[in-house]
Parts: C-alpha cells; sequence; structure tokens
C-alpha cells in the first residue's frame, strides 16, 4: 500500500517507496554496517523493482523510505502483514544518525496507531542485535517468545500494543527533544 503523502518529522521524513527506490534499497541492505542484523537479499535491481510495484498495490503492507530534510535516502521501515486490527513491522534498516532513527518510529507508530488504527503489533529481532533490541524494549515492546531464524540465529518476537506505545510515546518524545539539544 502506498500514501501520496509524507509523514513529516523535525529532521525527517517518510514517504511510501516508489519503484525508482529500487537501487538505492539493495544499495542500503548491502551496506556493511549494517548486514549483519538483517535477513540476506539476493536479488536484482529490476527483481526488486517487481517487488515494490506489487508491494504498493498490497492492502496488507506498508514500506516506507527514511529521509532526512534534504531528501537523501538513510533507510526503510515497514509494516506488514496487517490482518485485523494487527501486523508485524520491521523491514527496518537505517544509516541516518540516531535522531533519524527515533524520529522515524515514532512516525511510523503514530501512523499506525492513529492513522491504520492497528490495536498492536509483532516484530522478530534477532537477539544479538542490541541496538534494536534496546530501541525495541524503550518502545514499549516486550519479547513474548524465542525462536531460531533460517540462519541459526536466536531471534525474539516482540509484542507492542497501542496503550504500551502510548504510555512511552511522551518520555521517548521528551528524551528525543533532549537529543536534538546535545546534538546542536
Amino acid at each position: 500500500m502506498f500514501i501520496d503523502y509524507k509523514l513529516e518529522g523535525i529532521h525527517t521524513n517518510l514517504r511510501s517507496v516508489k519503484e525508482d527506490d529500487a537501487e538505492k534499497i539493495l544499495k542500503l541492505r548491502n551496506d556493511p554496517r549494517i548486514t549483519d542484523f538483517l535477513p540476506p537479499l539476493d536479488v536484482t535491481v529490476e527483481q526488486q523493482r517487481q517487488w515494490i510495484t506489487k508491494q504498493r498495490s498490497d492492502k496488507s503492507s506498508y514500506y516506507f523510505i527514511i529521509e532526512d530534510k534534504l531528501g537523501n535516502c538513510l533507510g526503510t521501515v515497514g509494516f506488514y502483514d496487517i490482518e485485523g486490527d494487527h501486523a508485524e513491522t520491521g523491514r527496518y534498516c537505517c544509516i541516518g544518525e540516531v535522531q533519524h532513527s527515533v524520529e522515524a518510529t515514532i512516525l511510523q507508530s503514530d501512523f499506525i496507531y492513529d492513522v491504520v488504527r492497528l490495536s498492536y503489533l509483532t516484530s522478530w529481532v534477532y537477539d544479538d542485535n542490541k541496538p534494536v533490541v534496546s530501541l525495541t524494549k524503550n518502545y514499549g515492546f516486550e519479547c513474548v517468545g524465542v525462536s531460531q531464524a533460517d540462519d541459526g540465529r536466536s531471534c525474539c518476537l516482540f509484542k507492542q500494543t497501542r496503550e504500551q506505545y502510548f504510555k512511552k510515546r511522551e518520555k521517548i518524545v521528551t528524551n528525543f527533544l533532549f537529543l536534538l539539544i546535545i546534538i546542536t
């Protein structure tokens, strides 16, 4: 599914992925700074374009490009497998600064709970991906199960309810604004 407007933050925007983003996405997914924490993606640019075309019409999936205010592509984030009142969140990768990661998560979460009106989210995270495990917990997700990924690594299944997110949101935004003061 796509939206024809940007989700706008202070330093970060989210916009729906377009077919023209295929090459950028593959470059991001193969960036050595983040490949250890992502499932392998062995596709061509044309295959990625075709997948994006299909995804844009999939009513159970949203996929966003994370951009800075100059329009530079910093990463991706999405939610998918929407079924009833819940979905899985993921497709997350970001090479931007911490403020971009935090703001992208706030923008997407607000959209999920305020616009799409879902009740809860799940997310699989590699146990050894400490930064994302920490970020996930800070956003009110709780580990509700453990499993092994196809590559044999341990993963935690996290769950977050709408109530858990909004209970944490004020603290997240306050910490985010404090972070911006320190950075600038």
